[in-house]
Order: C-alpha cells, then structure tokens, then sequence
C-alpha cells in the first residue's frame, strides 16, 4: 500500500432515474445450479431476488446505503410485475425483494400484491432486508398477505424514543406495535421476523430493556433477532461513537465481530449483555408454548435445512440445529405432527432451459474486451464456517452492471461473473480463471464487513500476472475510497452506481486498445477516484492540469 493518500475525485455522476430504462436481469449470467441448493438472505432455497428500488429515503446513522445511492428511485409496477410474472412462469415459486425498503410508496405496493392475487402467480414472496413496520397498515398487510407474502420481516432497532431519535430511524413505535400485532394476529401463518439491535453509544440499560420488552410483548414473532451493535466505518455512527469516546481502535477491533460477540464498544457492562442475550434465547427463543404454536407454521414454509441455520444462528456454539433446539426446549419431535417442507416441493424444474429460452446467449467477436467481475461477499470454506454473514446467492449487483455492459457494447464486450467460495473456493482456483480467461479488466465488488478479505483478493489477483487495468466498487469502496485507494493493486474505484461510469472506462480502454488510461482520460469520467501518485510514473501531472477543463479535483 502506498503510503500517500493523494486522491482525484472527479464529478459527482447522477443517479439513474428512470430505473425502467434498465434491462431486465439477464439470469443466463451466472449458474444457478451452484446457488440452488444454498440458503440465500431470506433464508430459503430455490428462489431468485428482485430489485425494484435503488436507495433509501431515511437517513439512519448506523447505515450507509443513503451514501452509495444517494436518491431513492423504484420501478414502475408494471416493469415489476412483468419481471416477476416472467419468473413465475420460468417456475420460480420464490421470490425476495432485496430492497432496503419495498413498501415506501402505499399505492404501488399495494397494486403490485393485488395483480398478483388477481393472477394467482402461485408465488412466495419474502422480504430479506426489512420493510418499514410503521408504514405498515390493515390494508397493506392485507394485500400483502392476499398477493402470496410468507417472509415478513421488520427492523425496529431500538423501542427506545430517544435511541430514535439520535439514531435517525424515528420510527412511529405505537403504529409499529398496532401493525405487528395486526399481522401476527390475523395471519399467524405469515413468518415474521423481528430485528432489533443492542449496545448503541449512549445507550443505556433501561433503553435496552425497552427494546427487549418489546420483543416479549410480541409474543408470537416467529424471528426475532438481538444483535449485538457493531459501527462500521464510513457510517454516522462512527462519528457518533467517537464523539462519544468510543476509542478508534476498539472500533476497529469490533468490525469483525460475530453479532453473537460481546463487543468492547458497547456502553454498558459485558455482564448485563450476557444476561440480557441469555433471556432473549431462554425466555423467548426457546419458549415451549411459543414454538408448538409457530413451529408448525414454519415447517409448512421451510426445509429441515432452511430451519437449521435459522435457529442454528441463535446460538454462539454450533448445534445441531433444529433438533438441539426442539430437545433444549423440551419437545418431541412427534409432538408438531407435520413434517418439514420438502425439496421437491420447491425446486425449479429444468431451470436452465427456462433461463436459455429467457435470455439467448450473446454473442461477442474475437476482439472483445474482456471484463471479469468479482464478487468478494463470501469467506473461503477453509477461512471461516459457515455462518450468519455468509450468504451464498448470485451476485444480483454485479448481474445487473453486465446485464446493462452487454446491452450497451454488445459484440464490443465479453463478460464472465464469478463469486467466492462459489467459483472459486481459494486463490489457485482463482488464478485458474485469470490465467484461462485472459481479461482486460478486473471489476471486484465488496461490502465493508469483508474489506480485508477484498484486499487479499486483490494483491493475489495481481500475483497471479494480472497487470492490466483493475477497477473496484460496491458499497465499501464508496464510503471508504480514500482508504481503499492506498492499496496500490487498485486503479480505479467507482462511487455509486456503476452502470454509466463503467460503460464509460471500458470505451475508453476500447479504444486504447485495452491500455491502462491516462489521468487526463480519468479526468473527463464522472463518478470515479483514483491515487495520483499511482500514475506519476504514467504522466507527470502538475495541479494546473486539473484546471478550468477538468471534473477533477485532489482531495
């Protein structure tokens, strides 16, 4: 790594708008074979995820999604439901909306759920990533739950007033409770997970209790979740925390931390944490009354699989999933009387077919430009077990981005996607795929929690011979380039939306014939960060350059 941080950022590229204009996923990108059988975000298999917005329009301070995208921006209904119709008709029978939030606009929320009710798509739909409970009502709950939704998931973070308030969330939480309690009550078959979070800065003990007398006041939630805060940087809560002297480098020391980990960044007692999570998973999770009742309910939606890790991520040390669980709380197992969803039942039939019918394969000449995108989302299997963070479905981000280079070069472009542990399960298998692929560019995505395992991955793509132009994006390099760019393996780092920025560079390098750009052709590409000290030796670059004709700016 470099040890100057000397960076160029150029303009600040517009979001996208008009996300109609998109084309539709292309799903013959990736192998879907290899992600079937695995257990995605929402906790199932066989399904594929939709993306019908960009964005949040709440500004929370432990989140950095209002910083990546900056506007909030959805699909119409009708672009919505055509690619979901088109889906069910493949065979799909489950579908997750990975949206931060789906339900932020009443009226097309609604009218979506009730076409699928009209049409009977026969579809089960689940909600990963939260939707916002206080925007929640009779009549939406309803036309959810008539339009085929069984994964209801809602955040609340915190039941504390004030904690709402300094966290930015400011959620209405009597209309949450009202719309909780309307569902769980009138559609007990509708599996509801419940997400708080424990140990903000300035959080006190009996903020926390309100939290948890929250969860115990919903008495049949069938997920409700506690984790343990943790501050990632580039997010207000960093800030937060340090004002409130939670020292740097205990934040540091936090990020990698499991949600099961009593942190030092919390603001009270590690003894209070222990006891707190310990009645959570006693008094609540392991409830006998409770789980004869929802525990029926869920096998009729769920694997014996889909159920093990879901009740297996309740507990620090691995268990034998479901079993330990029905044994620790005291129930056998011919007590429930029903048997768990089988795998037939929700299997895509002669998936690959339907995908080639879909979406023909395209076609590139020889001099395509070859761009490989890699997903670093995902710990090699010998690094880290299986656990809660790792979530092995199609990189829909990096799907979309080829989805729209294919559309827009055509023949000029020759992509290849592929994901860790899924395409390749250590570095040898990764420098296989380099050295037979041969590309022109490398495109590496990453979230924050994975950032050292991003770095490594980088520094062994260039070990393995890579020397041409390699760019970087995703939610981390967003928030974070300034410090992603001191690692000299990189060229480029995308800010935002990559769709625009990227087709732009790849033109470039097309008619570079595939050399590294020069600052001056950085310059004039919105959207993007550089190191001006990693081009010095490629043009001496003096600060008047970056005049009255330039994007650009040295930060």
């Amino acid at each position: 790594m470099t040890g100057k941080n000397n960076i160029i950022l150029t303009k600040t590229r517009k979001q996208i708008n008009n996300l109609d204009t998109l084309p539709v996923y292309d799903r013959s990108l990736v192998d879907y074979k290899k992600y079937n059988n695995q257990i995605g975000h929402a906790g199932v298999k066989h399904s594929m995820a939709v993306q019908a917005t960009r964005g949040c329009p709440y500004r929370c301070f432990y989140c950095d999604v209002y910083k990546t995208t900056l506007h909030h921006f959805r699909r119409s209904v009708d672009y919505i439901y055509d690619e979901v119709k088109m889906l069910a008709d493949m065979g799909v029978k489950r579908i997750e909306f990975i949206d931060d939030i789906f339900n932020v606009k009443k009226k097309d929320f609604v009218e979506f759920f009730r076409r699928s009710a009209r049409d009977k798509l026969n579809v089960s739909f689940y909600f990963p990533t939260a939707l916002k409970g206080d925007l929640l009502d009779k009549e939406t709950i309803d036309a959810m739950m008539e339009g085929g939704a069984v994964g209801v998931n809602v955040s609340l973070e915190s039941a504390s007033p004030r904690m709402q308030k300094v966290m930015r969330k400011n959620l209405n939480i009597e209309r949450f409770r009202e719309s909780l309690e309307y569902l769980c009550s009138k559609y007990p078959e509708a599996v509801t997970t419940l997400n708080t979070m424990h140990g903000f800065p300035t959080e006190t003990e009996e903020e926390a209790m309100m939290t948890l007398n929250f969860i115990f006041s919903m008495k049949w939630v069938h997920f409700p979740y506690t984790h343990i805060v943790r501050i990632f940087p580039g997010t207000d809560l960093e800030q937060f925390a340090l004002d409130h002297g939670v020292p740097r480098q205990v934040i540091n020391e936090s990020i990698d931390k499991s949600y099961h980990e009593v942190t030092p960044t919390l603001p009270f007692k590690k003894e209070f944490t222990e006891k707190y999570k310990m009645k959570f998973l006693k008094e609540y999770v392991l409830n006998k009354e409770r789980l004869l009742k929802v525990l029926p309910i869920q096998m009729k939606h769920f694997t014996e699989d889909e159920l093990n890790q879901r009740y297996s991520s309740y507990f620090a040390k691995k268990i034998n999933g479901l079993k330990d669980v029905l044994k620790i709380a005291g129930i056998k197992e011919g007590d429930l009387k029903i048997k768990c969803l089988s795998e037939n039942q929700i299997e895509i039939k002669n998936l690959d077919k339907k995908i080639t019918t879909n979406f023909p394969k395209k076609v590139s000449n020889k001099n395509a430009i070859k761009l490989l995108l890699v997903n670093i989302s995902t710990h090699f299997t010998k690094d880290k077990d299986v656990s809660e963070y790792d979530v092995l479905e199609p990189p829909l981000g990096l799907i979309a981005l080829q989805t729209y280079l294919n559309k827009s070069l055509g023949e000029k472009i020759h992509g290849k996607i592929i994901k860790s542990r899924v395409d390749f399960d250590n570095y040898d298998e990764l420098g296989k795929i380099i050295e037979q692929f041969k590309p022109d560019v490398v495109g590496v995505s990453s979230m924050t929690f994975h950032k050292d395992f991003f770095h490594e991955a980088i520094s062994q793509i260039r070990k393995r011979g890579f020397d041409k132009t390699l760019v970087v994006g995703g939610p981390h390099p967003t928030t974070s380039y300034k410090e992603v760019l001191k690692d000299e393996n990189i060229d480029i780092c995308v800010i935002g939306e990559g769709e625009v920025t990227l087709e732009e560079i790849l033109r470039k390098l097309i008619n570079n014939n595939g050399s590294k750009l020069l600052p001056q052709q950085l310059d004039k590409i919105d959207g993007i960060a550089y190191n001006h000290d990693k081009f010095k030796n490629t043009l001496v670059l003096k600060k008047e350059s970056l005049g009255i004709n330039s994007n650009a700016r040295i930060i």
